[in-house]
């Protein structure tokens, strides 16, 4: 029961008001969304723990999708961080059985994974280096970000086409072969942890989309959203 409800996190949280929306785009661009894309969805597609991301056009006409931050979302980690620390710590001086764990040290993890979370300029760079490290895969996508339309709390990137990784109906009604996504899928993290030392570290339902067959991908592909969250090995 506990993880269907943590679950609704990945991609149907509670969705902020458009006019807090605004109000964060206005801030991030100097100046109304309105101007800065040709169109933007007043309702997100999608709503996470940290943002919401909204369908949008550019100027040139290309689709991309636009990741804002909740408003206060850095206070609102930082309460429940605290928390968090304090109760690892009564866990460690108390509760001898679970001192192998190190509570205290996981959440400081935790807090230093979260943190870096926060900064899209971070997320917007790892998406620049999964795509060069992947220039000659066709069969995994990582979205192109915009740069020019990104900050600190708005990322602006490709919009991807696909089928969550757990609607296995519509993965099938697409043409989805499971067995060669589960071994694409494989090579690919293999290729992450082993060949570049640099790998997404958060492969939930919700950030991974199976992308349907097209001339430029005849098997299809899977496409690996939301790069706030990576793990590197020297």
């Amino acid at each position: 029961e506990m993880a269907e409800g943590l679950a609704s996190l990945q991609s149907n949280a509670p969705p902020m008001a458009y006019g807090l929306v605004e109000e964060a785009l206005e801030a991030a661009y100097g100046q109304p969304a309105s101007r800065v894309f040709r169109r933007f969805e007043r309702e997100p597609f999608a709503a996470a723990s940290i943002g919401q991301v909204h369908s949008a056009t550019l100027p040139d006409g290309r689709r991309v999708a636009v990741k804002v931050q909740h408003p206060n979302i850095s206070q609102r980690i930082a309460a429940d961080l605290n928390i968090l620390s304090e109760l690892a710590e009564l866990i460690e001086r108390y509760l001898p059985e679970y001192r192998p764990y190190r509570p205290v040290r996981i959440v400081a993890e935790f807090e230093r994974t979260l943190q870096r979370e926060l900064d899209f300029h971070r997320e917007l760079r790892h998406l620049q280096l999964f795509r060069q490290a992947f220039a000659s895969d066709p069969g995994v996508v990582f979205p192109e970000p915009f740069p020019s339309h990104s900050t600190g709390r708005v990322l602006t990137m490709e919009f991807l086409e696909g089928v969550a990784f757990n609607d296995l109906a519509g993965m099938k009604a697409v043409g989805a072969d499971f067995d060669d996504i589960a071994r694409r899928g494989a090579r690919v993290y293999l290729d992450m942890i082993f060949r570049d030392g640099f790998f997404h570290a958060d492969p939930h339902p919700g950030n991974v989309l199976f992308l349907p067959p097209s001339p430029q991908r005849p098997s299809g592909a899977i496409g690996l959203l939301d790069a706030g969250m990576v793990g590197r090995l020297d």
